[in-house]
């Protein structure tokens, strides 16, 4: 595999410049100019700039297949750019490239893929994350904040400004052939060092029910990032949801993970240079498992508490409660954590639930309390 991976990263510059000329032509973008490896055009990311065709400032390098806009600052792999114009997935644009590209005569699609882990995962290096420019949310933020956050789901409106979430009133997914309006949908922009590396979009009543009910931009950088990262405390509260996050902001700081599914590079962000890190799992056969582990074909993998604790001291909340933070109350998270946080060596799987309304034992359909 190591050689395979030499032979293809020095694959002919021609080729990969011939990729570089066939996205570009493919995607309807006209070449202005050419400086060395640089393909010099019009940026189509973004909307918000001016007299692109005197002075262009997006470029597509044709030796290590990124993209850059100077004006707006975005910028991804070539497999960004072709999903985030084509509104796709970056599988989706995978196939794409071969396919609608005609890039078969260049290179089959087994070896296309090798290209791409040669150039940007090689030597355990990663694709560098996306980047939007923030005008590209202006179009949403003027329609405002949904009331399903505010009301719905209680997110305190001072919050929900800071956050810059705002309303998708179309939510179109596909490519621009077969794109499809699916409704309404709340926006929720994720940054990391300072700058837009993507968003997701969350399904609003009124939408198609069919719809997602959650969406994330091509390329998401879900696994080296998290929500609301808080560098600065000595402490931190780690929970799955972006929302479990948002709706407690104004009291308590909370990390988010994206899911339960937690990297070792997530870990290393949130734990290394801590005195303490406490996890708050959803209860769920998925959260049960990011606390205490999982086996899977005869192999024993750690949970999230156990992996980080290489760094420093963790802490699992044993969450007595059928609800994730984003259905409890201010008052009732900050009874949790004052009272059910225990080292994670003896947090133990719940037997036994309590509704988070009448704090009786859980049940199923709507609460009566």
């Amino acid at each position: 595999m190591r050689a395979e991976l030499d032979e293809l990263t020095a694959l002919p510059e021609g080729h990969k410049e011939q990729i570089a000329h066939d996205v570009l032509d493919s995607l309807g973008i006209t070449l202005i100019r050419q400086q060395k490896d640089e393909l010099i055009h019009a940026c189509p990311v973004s909307d918000y700039h001016s007299d692109q065709e005197r002075n262009p400032t997006a470029a597509l390098n044709a030796s290590n297949l990124m993209w850059h806009c100077l004006g707006c600052g975005a910028g991804g792999t070539v497999l960004w750019l072709i999903a985030t114009l084509r509104n796709v997935t970056i599988e989706q644009a995978l196939q794409w490239l071969h396919g609608e590209a005609g890039l078969a005569r260049v290179m089959e699609l087994p070896d296309l893929l090798a290209l791409f882990e040669s150039l940007y995962k090689e030597k355990d290096k990663r694709a560098p994350l996306p980047v939007y420019s923030p005008r590209m949310l202006q179009r949403w933020e003027e329609q405002g904040i949904p009331d399903y956050i505010l009301d719905g789901r209680k997110i305190p409106i001072t919050t929900a400004v800071a956050k810059g979430i705002c309303t998708d009133p179309d939510g179109f997914v596909g490519p621009p052939e077969s794109r499809v309006r699916t409704g309404p949908r709340a926006v929720i922009p994720h940054w990391w060092d300072g700058k837009l590396v993507g968003w997701q979009s969350r399904r609003l009543p009124g939408a198609d029910p069919k719809a997602p009910k959650y969406l994330s931009t091509p390329g998401f950088p879900r696994e080296e990032t998290v929500f609301d990262h808080q560098p600065h405390l000595d402490t931190i509260i780690v929970v799955e949801s972006p929302m479990s996050a948002l709706r407690h902001r104004h009291h308590q700081a909370l990390s988010a993970t994206f899911g339960a599914d937690v990297t070792d590079e997530q870990i290393r962000i949130l734990a290394q240079g801590r005195k303490k890190v406490i996890w708050w799992p959803d209860n769920d056969e998925a959260g049960w498992k990011m606390a205490s582990g999982r086996t899977f074909k005869n192999r024993f993998y750690p949970g999230a508490a156990e992996r980080a604790s290489r760094y420093c001291q963790n802490w699992v909340v044993q969450n007595p409660f059928a609800a994730d933070p984003a259905d409890m109350s201010d008052e009732m998270v900050a009874a949790v954590l004052a009272e059910c946080v225990v080292p994670w060596p003896i947090w133990q799987r719940p037997t036994q639930l309590y509704c988070h309304l009448c704090l009786q034992t859980n049940h199923d359909g709507p609460c009566r309390p």
